[in-house]
């Protein structure tokens, strides 16, 4: 069972390829507002006292996530304080070990840097993409796109500081980066879920070595 993670630029269509490969391998999908959804749920959680308990607590809180709105994360005023980054480190930490699961963002392509098990992507696009891809998507006319983009740009930027103190979109932190300008999310979608179940094979045959 691998891990996926994607990273992405604003408009470059992270969320649906995150969908579309989730629903491929039969995966759970968790956009970056369900993981601090998820990590605030799971804050009360005692891991300390059993380990496996809290396994469970996580995976079932899966299953009672409201869905997200996806403009929630890049025009709300929420912070990322100290203790929110620890608590979600965490969770997408237990999240990975339970396997099975495609995660948007959030930093977990730094938080799972070092596992063998893990995927990471990221998708890119040029600026006129992204702002044509929002406004096709999301009803917004091509100002209003322009700016948000802009916006979650820096807003991402901020916050992947936390983890990797250098430039989020450097091709050598990813298995696999792909270009949205030149790449339909179908075809991205083939790509990454090739890959996932060639990684899956290769580590079920070292676990078994």
């Amino acid at each position: 069972m691998a891990v996926v993670s994607i990273s992405r630029q604003f408009g470059a269509g992270g969320r649906t390829l995150g969908v579309l490969v989730a629903a491929e391998l039969g995966y759970h999908f968790l956009h970056e507002s369900q993981l601090d959804q998820l990590t605030e749920k799971a804050a009360g959680a005692d891991a300390a006292t059993d380990n496996s308990q809290y396994h469970r607590q996580v995976v079932e809180l899966l299953t009672s996530l409201a869905p997200s709105n996806f403009m929630d994360r890049w025009t709300s005023s929420e912070g990322d304080d100290k203790g929110h980054i620890e608590r979600l480190t965490h969770v997408i930490q237990e999240l990975a070990d339970e396997g099975k699961v495609v995660m948007l963002g959030r930093g977990s392509q730094f938080i799972l840097r070092y596992r063998p098990d893990t995927v990471r992507i990221l998708l890119v696009a040029e600026l006129p993409h992204r702002i044509g891809f929002m406004t096709q998507n999301y009803n917004l006319d091509q100002d209003r796109a322009k700016r948000l983009i802009e916006e979650a740009d820096k807003k991402r930027a901020r916050f992947l500081n936390n983890f990797y103190p250098g430039e989020p979109d450097e091709a050598s932190l990813y298995h696999l980066v792909l270009n949205t300008s030149l790449l339909s999310l179908e075809g991205a979608t083939n790509q990454v879920t090739k890959l996932v179940k060639r990684i899956e094979a290769e580590f079920k045959k070292q676990t078994m070595a």
